[in-house]
């Protein structure tokens, strides 16, 4: 998990697809885990989908980006190796079990995503 720097919660890694490197929703998710935690993963297999709200951006009093609903693609890898490496875009790094997803105040919708993980 990471500990994502402006929202200052405990979310799972990820991102966005960026046409002009990915070539499918599969090579951003694994590109966009290497990015934010250095582990290289294998596999990559759909496990759902979430939305959720993601709050309003205001920078110097003034809002640059507006409340908006954010849409997951759940994608379930393999790590390769269990190293982490702390990256720019984030706090902290962890990988956490679900016995401690009440110490790091998970939010549900990622609750939710290990639950479709485990039923997959």
């Amino acid at each position: 998990m990471v500990l994502h720097g402006r929202l200052k919660r405990w979310l799972l890694p990820g991102g966005h697809v960026e046409a002009e490197i990915d070539g499918d929703v599969f090579e951003a998710a694994a590109r966009e885990v290497l990015e934010e935690t250095g582990v290289r993963v294998v596999g990559g297999e759909i496990a759902g989908a979430d939305v959720h709200g993601i709050p309003a951006k205001i920078r110097g009093g003034v809002e640059v980006e507006p409340y908006h609903l954010h849409h997951d693609v759940l994608v379930w890898f393999q790590a390769r190796e269990i190293a982490l490496t702390l990256s720019e875009e984030s706090s902290d790094l962890r990988w956490v079990w679900p016995a401690e997803f009440d110490t790091y105040c998970v939010p549900s919708n990622v609750r939710r995503a290990y639950g479709r993980v485990l039923g997959r």
